[in-house]
């Protein structure tokens, strides 16, 4: 609810920059100042001679030096198209054209539309509303993730925020910085910062993929290792030499490929650059979130710990990464228990595999009792078979335990790298619930990570696809504009 007042903010503000941005260059849209970058050395206003092919849709207001630069400012009269040629004489008698296409639209703004650059009086307070609008942006995005983390609100929605203010930061420096270095005075120019930001992201972002690359193809070479040579064990050696691909196809200009002189046109590039950027957005917000999850703790003041299952030994014992789980939910029992004299009720999720003899949870009840929990404390769910029903079942065994779930204090307990799919599925079940972080070997972490990463892009494919689809209408739309 917060972050919808939040988004509701900065709507009220996009709409209110769009709304004086217009009104804005209605007023003085019906004239237009043209600065004719000819210097001709002196303040002394020479004589001109202006040639209309049409003069009744414009005409000359005024003329002037500034600057030793001749500016001359055209009125709009009446909608329509008109060629407009400028002469004048200067004291050797040399004459200089100046040839221009103006139009005025019904709104009686007057367009310089010379060589297919659109000019026009006012524009300079549109880039200075979407200085605005992206610097409202880049605040509400951190304030909203800033706020998800404060209050353990691990979702989709924080991810999102991420990716958008890796972006929005990007675009707002660039922008600020070619205002402040050069003059933005045409929608090409404007239209030319926001092309170029994905290919400065993508160039900046390039240094911390690499090093992610490295590190999740090394950490596969382990797990291989120890683990055995499965698909799984190499997603990040498929992902580093994906990224790497990804990359040589965006080397070289809009022309061709560097590497490989292949031609593509440069609306190809473009969309090819922006989706890879995008997705490294999402990758590296991923990363935050799921890291800053592993690092929240949650109040001390649970009344259920769901603890998630995972495999169990052939003989009942709990695999220690089942076991690493089982601890972290004991340890933080405990330390609530110390803290405000609250037990907690302890509900391990798991069902029976085809090769287990017992199931997950019974397994988990055996290592609670064996460590003192009473009998009281713990309530099993033993039908679930993966992490979406141990959530769907053990909200169920909580209502049927202690009344309705949404008026309870819920933890789960995982290991790390998953910590932040619990929050998602949790929440997806109907219900609230902070999560435990249990450790696990560094080189499972970044292949099980990278594992939940595309579970999560799977999750949500049809919010992906979307904005993908955005992105290419975008491109599309900025180069015919352009």
């Amino acid at each position: 609810m917060k972050n919808k007042k939040k988004l509701l903010v900065l709507s009220v503000f996009v709409v209110l920059a769009i709304i004086f941005s217009v009104v804005y260059v209605v007023a003085v849209g019906n004239h237009y100042t043209l600065h004719t970058k000819t210097f001709l050395g002196t303040e002394q206003l020479p004589r001109l001679e202006i040639k209309l092919s049409d003069d009744s849709v414009v005409r000359m207001a005024d003329a002037r030096m500034e600057n030793e630069e001749l500016v001359v400012v055209f009125e709009a009269l009446n909608p329509g198209k008109t060629t407009v040629n400028i002469s004048f004489e200067p004291e050797d008698g040399f004459a200089p054209l100046h040839e221009r296409a103006f139009e005025v639209n019904g709104f009686h703004t007057l367009f310089d539309r010379t060589d297919g650059v659109i000019r026009f009086n006012g524009f300079q307070f549109i880039v200075y509303a979407a200085l605005f609008v992206l610097f409202a942006v880049q605040f509400m995005t951190l304030w909203m993730f800033s706020d998800c983390r404060k209050r353990g609100d691990f979702s989709y929605a924080m991810v999102a925020c991420g990716g958008i203010g890796i972006y929005n930061l990007v675009l707002f420096s660039y922008l600020l910085y070619r205002m402040l270095t050069s003059y933005i005075d045409s929608v090409v120019i404007l239209i030319s910062v926001v092309t170029e930001t994905g290919q400065l992201l993508l160039f900046g972002l390039t240094p911390v993929m690499l090093v992610i690359s490295v590190l999740l193809a090394v950490s596969n070479i382990r797990l291989i290792r120890n683990e055995g040579r499965r698909p799984v064990n190499m997603l990040g050696i498929v992902f580093a030499a994906v990224w790497f691909i990804g990359m040589v196809l965006t080397l070289g200009t809009n022309d061709s490929i560097m590497l490989l002189d292949i031609s593509y046109p440069k609306t190809v590039w473009l969309i090819l650059i922006y989706v890879i950027a995008y997705f490294e957005c999402m990758f590296l917000s991923t990363v935050a979130c799921t890291y800053l999850s592993t690092k929240y703790l949650p109040p001390f003041d649970r009344d259920y710990i769901i603890i998630l299952g995972c495999g169990i030994r052939k003989d009942g014992g709990l695999t220690p990464l089942l076991k690493g789980r089982v601890d972290s939910a004991v340890a933080f029992e405990k330390k609530q228990y110390e803290q405000t004299g609250k037990h907690a009720v302890f509900v391990p999720s798991g069902g029976q595999g085809a090769d287990e003899v017992m199931s997950e949870s019974e397994a988990m009840k055996n290592y609670l009792l064996s460590i003192g929990i009473s009998q009281e404390q713990i309530i099993l769910e033993n039908k679930s078979e993966n992490t979406m029903q141990n959530m769907q079942f053990s909200k169920k065994v909580i209502e049927e335990h202690g009344g309705e779930i949404k008026d309870r204090k819920i933890a789960f307990a995982t290991t790390n790298y998953h910590v932040f799919r619990g929050y998602i599925l949790a929440r997806k079940n109907g219900f609230e619930a902070k999560g435990i972080s249990a450790k696990t070997k560094s080189y499972f972490y970044f292949n099980a990570f990278l594992r939940e990463f595309i579970g999560l892009l799977v999750d949500q494919k049809w919010n992906h696809i979307v904005y993908i689809m955005l992105i290419v209408a975008l491109i599309v739309t900025l180069n015919l504009v352009g």
